[in-house]
């Protein structure tokens, strides 16, 4: 009987956040219509997700939760999202945006309870029939990821990035794309503050189209980072980063399309040389549409990574993804990811804020079930199962940094 009441009272939460969303839903089905404006090209939506995390903080099953301050390695919370999306064409412009504010409260572990936001402006342009691109903004402020420290101290995060980029078909047969991105991160808590960062980058690219719209090209790419708070005496990570890259396009058949880079890069440190890196980076998208209901995107890489929530250090990122889809019915979808990645800290040097020859490899695999009984309301329920192995040995001052983590959610989203 006990054992019977435990499991009831973990999925109470889970009941209850359920209930009320669709409780809500009923009620306000019937007004979804009275809340349409302007022909409905803005889209108000409430959601309400509960989600059980059995490792929170992600620590390794040979660390007690004790150990960082922590009551409890997992919990069950809930979070609330109030936002819209807004799609308005102007003739041949078009105009869209989201914006959530979400709220997100603990069971026990409430030092996490935390309200936060995210956002996306862009701006879809055209002119004439050769010349189109994007300019945007989005910005992000939610709890850094705590795969990467050992603490249970919560550190706010702010990710702001804007982008401009531009498509101008030259000829019929020769295409230029060129974009540039600012980034900014911004970190809440003063002990992570050394890892704030701006970066800087731009590229261009020149392609030949076939009249099977398959094209080859060559593009350019480089990357300023600096880092407003030097680390210890006047320690500074800015590097500057460059590389050049065969890029293609092609599309084998009707069903399939191929997006493949190849190339070098070449990042150099106005400190510490002994970081600098040269190398092959390669990555490569396949996206395969066998009938209407099922597709699959699959992902090979090796490419560094852009920035890290909260380390200095740059990643060398080589890995696989594969993304099912399938629609079972015109209410019901099923997705899926499975990834295996080999992250190697090539920026770690011992002494300068890292631990050397660091290499982790992460395996993760996670399932989606979405039904929209309705037009209105969507409901969802998804599970995630993710495991890291490292090649850091823990000592009595490190801590084992391997770790395995279960999560299971369920939502509802009524949409105005």
């Amino acid at each position: 009987m006990s054992l019977r009441r435990s499991a009831l009272g973990r999925a109470c939460p889970w009941l209850q956040g359920l209930t009320a969303v669709i409780a809500l839903g009923g009620v306000l089905m019937p007004v979804t219509k009275a809340f349409a404006l302007w022909d409905e090209t803005l889209k108000p939506f409430v959601e309400e997700k509960v989600t059980r995390d059995d490792n929170v903080f992600r620590l390794s099953k040979d660390l007690a939760p004790e150990v960082i301050g922590a009551s409890s390695r997992g919990d069950t919370y809930r979070t609330t999202s109030l936002g819209f999306n807004l799609d308005v064409p102007v003739s041949r412009q078009r105009f869209q945006a989201v914006f959530a504010r979400n709220d997100t409260r603990y069971d026990q572990l409430t030092a996490l309870n935390f309200t936060g936001h995210e956002g996306r402006a862009v701006w879809l342009w055209r002119v004439g029939n050769e010349v189109s691109g994007q300019l945007g903004y989005s910005e992000t402020f939610a709890l850094a990821s705590f795969a990467y420290i050992q603490r249970a101290t919560p550190n706010p995060l702010k990710t702001q990035q804007a982008f401009y980029n531009a498509d101008w078909l030259l000829t019929p047969r020769w295409r230029i794309q060129s974009g540039v991105i600012g980034l900014e991160q911004s970190n809440s808590e003063p002990v992570f503050q050394v890892n704030d960062v701006k970066i800087l980058i731009s590229d261009i690219a020149v392609s030949y189209v076939t009249p099977a719209n398959t094209s080859v090209g060559l593009g350019v790419r480089s990357e300023e980072g600096r880092f407003p708070n030097p680390r210890g005496t006047g320690f500074d990570n800015a590097y500057s980063q460059y590389g050049a890259n065969l890029v293609a396009e092609w599309t084998p058949t009707g069903a399939s399309r191929v997006n493949a880079r190849a190339g070098r890069v070449s990042r150099r440190y106005g400190e510490l040389s002994q970081r600098d890196f040269d190398g092959n980076t390669a990555r490569i998208d396949y996206e395969w549409k066998t009938t209407g209901k099922f597709s699959l995107t699959a992902v090979a890489q090796r490419d560094i990574s852009v920035y890290e929530d909260i380390r200095t250090t740059f990643v060398l990122v080589k890995g696989v993804t594969l993304r099912p889809t399938l629609r079972v019915t015109e209410k019901l979808d099923m997705s899926g990811t499975v990834e295996y990645s080999i992250r190697d800290y090539l920026g770690d040097v011992g002494g300068a804020g890292g631990t050397p020859n660091r290499t982790d490899r992460v395996r993760s695999a996670a399932a989606t079930l979405s039904y929209r009984p309705v037009r209105a309301l969507a409901l969802q329920i998804s599970a995630q199962r993710e495991g890291r192995s490292s090649s850091v040995v823990a000592t009595p001052t490190v801590f084992p940094v391997d770790y395995v983590v279960n999560a299971i959610s369920i939502a509802a989203r009524i949409t105005f």
